[in-house]
Parts: structure tokens; sequence; C-alpha cells
């Protein structure tokens, strides 16, 4: 079964809340940036929690990017998602050791930090991005992304994420969920839903059920208390093509091109997001350098017409 997101409308009209099963996406993306047992829970959070932003907040063809900088020992954490359930991101320190807290568990909060900065940014085509910002608070990311809705957005919202692990290191579960509250909520139903996220069993109970994503949405609203808005499946970003990557070390000036050749007899250029390799042989180092160098002759020729035509306009 393919990961899915899922939005909801309670009954009431009191809150809008997402529900989303990405166990296969955190497993895909751990795979590819070969990450510890502590970055893969790290980054998968971070993931799932971006989703759920991107389809609460964007529309049309925008996206978004989300850098938590909380000064831990994990470093930058970095994810983008668009409206069409794309998602993808990478951590500083992929090979971060285990920090276990008092109770025997990853301690996620202290390879995060909370001495830094959230930013999100989110660009639309034809008009220039937006960037919100808010502090890092706990490191737990989940509780980062809500600080960052209620106090930078103004919206009232709580985001829980949480991804559980095989004792082999794979990804056993993954998953997470939004709610926001609408303007017809009363202090009644919100002291309600608070107590209701307090009693509800750990995500990756719910997830293990047959239901996915509507298991969490049961357990914090009960069954058949909400209407189904959207249903949609949701994964990992498309890697670009080698020609992509081609087309970058194209940007370079042809001395660096030519260093790789004579040096390294080749390059090999790993994808920041995606975790994955492209390797580039002496042969096509040297048709990429072939570009280059006719780039610059004519770059170095037109620099010469100009100069020559400023000299005549001054005689």
């Amino acid at each position: 079964m393919a990961d899915q997101l899922i939005k909801v409308i309670t009954k009431d009209e009191a809150f809008r809340a997402f529900a989303l099963d990405g166990t296969k996406l955190v497993e895909e993306a751990a795979e590819s940036h070969e990450t510890s047992r502590l970055a893969t829970v790290v980054l998968g959070r971070a993931l799932l929690a971006t989703e759920i932003l991107a389809q609460a907040s964007l529309k049309g063809e925008e996206r978004l990017n989300v850098k938590m900088a909380g000064r831990g020992p994990i470093g930058q954490i970095v994810t983008e998602a668009d409206t069409k359930g794309a998602v993808r991101g990478y951590v500083s320190n992929p090979e971060i050791e285990n920090i276990v807290n008092d109770h025997n568990q990853l301690n996620v909060a202290g390879a995060v930090g909370n001495n830094g900065a959230f930013t999100v940014t989110k660009f639309a085509p034809y008009s220039n991005p937006y960037i919100g910002q808010s502090i890092m608070v706990s490191g737990e990311i989940g509780d980062d992304f809500t600080y960052y809705l209620t106090h930078s957005e103004q919206i009232p919202s709580v985001i829980g994420v949480g991804v559980t692990m095989n004792p082999d290191d794979t990804v056993k579960a993954a998953g997470g969920f939004m709610v926001q509250a609408l303007p017809g909520a009363t202090d009644a139903q919100l002291a309600d839903l608070n107590q209701k996220l307090q009693d509800m069993p750990a995500l990756a109970t719910l997830l293990g059920r047959k239901e996915g994503p509507l298991a969490i949405l049961d357990a914090i609203f009960g069954d058949q208390n909400y209407d189904e808005l959207q249903a949609m499946q949701i994964g990992l970003a498309a890697e670009p093509a080698k020609e992509a990557y081609a087309a970058q070390l194209a940007t370079l000036p042809s001395h660096e091109i030519q260093a790789m050749i004579d040096e390294d007899g080749g390059a090999e250029i790993r994808g920041k997001f995606s975790g994955k390799k492209h390797y580039f042989t002496a042969a096509e180092l040297d048709t990429i350098l072939q570009e280059v160098l006719k780039r610059e002759a004519d770059d170095e020729k037109q620099k010469e017409q100009d100069e020559q035509e400023n000299d005549t306009k001054k005689d």
C-alpha cells in the first residue's frame, strides 16, 4: 500500500485535520542518505511534518522549504515539499551516533538542539518568496512546527510526528497528524481535543492497523465524527536525471573540470536531497569541458568586441 495523506473536517466544523502514513518514504530516505538510526528518526519526522505543512498551506504550483538550525550535533535539517505530495530533505550529519535520554530512548531533541532558527520559505510562480521565521523551542520537530504555525502564522495548530525503528535499524512505522482549530471552535471543544491528544495511543500502534491514517483520525475525533475532504498518495520527490547534474557541471570554469579529469579521472556527484550518487567518466567530463571551453571562448570574443566598441565611441 502506498503512503497516504488524508484531509478531513470535523462534522461540527470546529477543526480540520491531516493524517498521514509515510513509512515507505522515510524508509527510502534512510536508504538513500545512509542515515544512522537517530538520523533516520530526525529526518523522518522533518519530512513528515513538512509534507503536512505543505498540504495545509500551499496551493497550485507553490512549494516550500523548511530549514531548522537548532545548533545540535546533527547540524542543519533542510526539507522541501510541493502540493502534489512530493517531499525531500537531508540532515548535515547523517551518520550521527545514537544519543539516548534518561529513559534509554533516542534523544531527538539532544541531536537537533533548540537554540536556533526555524525558517519557512514559500515559493510561488511570478511572485517574491515569502519567508516566515520563529525559534526552535524543543528540537522534537513536531513541537517546533506547532510553535511556528501558532506564533508566526497565527494559526492555532498541533502537529505530531513519529518514526519508530525496528531492532535492525529499519523503519517500522512513520506517520503524523495536524489539527487546526477553525473560527467556530469553542473553549470546551479545544479542551476536549487537548485531552484526546494526551490520551491517544502511540502513532506506531495506530499505523499498525489496517486503517492507516484513518486510525489516527479515529483516535483523535472518534469514528464517524469527521468528513473526508481529500486523500492523496505521497512520496519522495523524483531524483533529477543525470543530465541535470551534467548541466550543473557545465557552469564550472574549464580549469576545474580539467582538474577532475587529470587528478581524479572522473567525478562523483551526490545529490544533497536524494543522497544518490552519479558518476561521470573522464570521457563524459571531456564532452562537458569542450562545451565550457566554447562558451568561454565566445564570452572572451564578446568581451573583446564590447571593448572595441567602447574604444570607437571614445574616439
